[in-house]
Order: structure tokens, then sequence, then C-alpha cells
């Protein structure tokens, strides 16, 4: 009769985990299928917090006022493009974000809040770059070259040295980002796997104020 319980209970808890890996995995398929999100698929550590607690975020949000007068940004290109409106729109703003994200608030990245958050929006930026450039390579290299000149704007390779440099210092890890690590960041990650974090505990992060432009 023992041998008869244990067996029932294991088999029950061995079908609760099965559940709740389902939900775990079904919600993320929904807010990728559905909403359109791009989520990083990692487990809790004690590295990250709430992203939806990040005070980088409202920190930056000056950043997103008028981001096409920052000619450090894309621009676009004179003449001929395949370049949806849309798509540039949102390569800006996601280039302004996470500008100031990774260089302008250079160590929000310190806390574990903003961490959680600036991981998710860096598995997002890169998921928009990917997407742009498969949409150029149907139109062939020209239009290639373009879009990934776009994305090699000055902010654009100020993030690629600020994340480059997160890593190496063990303020960003390939934990941090699970399964969902950028392809373009995944040499770094691996190279610098057992960095020490660096960052200072006893400094906690204070937002750099941005100038606040007007219409």
């Amino acid at each position: 009769m023992g041998l008869c319980i244990g067996g029932g209970s294991m088999g029950f808890l061995s079908r609760g985990m099965f559940v709740v890996a389902g939900v775990i995995v079904g919600s993320t398929c929904i807010n990728y299928l559905v909403a359109g999100e791009t989520v990083s698929l990692h487990w809790p550590n004690g590295r990250l917090g709430s992203w939806r607690e990040a005070k980088v975020r409202p920190a930056c949000y000056a950043a997103l006022n008028f981001p096409k007068r920052d000619r450090d940004n894309p621009t676009l290109p004179y003449g001929q493009h395949r370049i949806a409106w849309r798509d540039f729109d949102r390569m800006v703003d996601m280039t302004a974000a996470l500008h100031c994200y990774v260089v302008t608030q250079q160590n929000a990245v310190c806390e574990p809040d903003n961490r959680a958050y600036v991981v998710d929006y860096i598995g997002k930026y890169f998921a928009k770059r990917d997407a742009m450039l498969e949409i150029a390579k149907r139109y062939g290299g020209g239009e290639e070259k373009i879009v990934r000149d776009l994305w090699d704007a000055a902010n654009n390779r100020a993030i690629m040295s600020a994340l480059e440099m997160h890593i190496k210092y063990g303020r960003l890890r390939k934990s941090d980002f699970g399964w969902s690590a950028p392809e373009l960041l995944k040499g770094a990650l691996d190279k610098y796997s057992d960095a020490p974090d660096q960052c200072d505990k006893s400094r906690p992060w204070v937002a750099v104020k941005i100038p606040v432009e007007r219409s």
C-alpha cells in the first residue's frame, strides 16, 4: 500500500510540474505570437529583479521626446530604399532608449530591477535588427547594406561598446539572458562568462538627469 501511495504521490507531482512548465511555455508563446513581444527565456536568478519595478525606464523618458533630432541616431539615407516608416521609427526609438539605458545611465544595470528590464530590452533591440535585416535580404545585397549601415550609426556603435564593457566587467552575464542571448553578444558572453561582477554595491545607482527638449 505504501508503495502505491508513494507512486501516486510522485505521479501527482510529476503531472503538477508538467502543468506548471506548460503554463510558462504557453504564456511565453502567446506573448510572442499574439502580442508580438520578444521575451527573455531565462529562469529567475539572484541578479535579476522585477523589470516592472525598473527605475531606468522613466529616467530615460526625456531621451525619447524627439529622438530623430539626435543625428547620432539612425537617419534615413537619400535615394531609394524599401525601409518602412514604421520600422524606421521603431529603430530610432529603440536606439535612443537602449543608448540611454546602457550608455547615459551606464551604472543602471547594477540594480537588479534595472538589469532585468535592460536584459529584456536588449533582446527586443537585437530582434528588431535581425527582423529588418531579414526583410532587406529579400531585395538584394544593396538593400541589406543600407539597413546594416542604419544599425551602425554612432549611437548604435556606442551601445555595442557599452554592452561589451558591461559584459567584460560582469555587469551582464550569460545567465542573465538564459536561452535568449542575442547572437552578436554570444562571443563576449562566452569569453567573459567567469568575469566577477564589478558593480560597486556601496554606491547605489543615481539617475543622470537628461535635459527635456521642447517642441
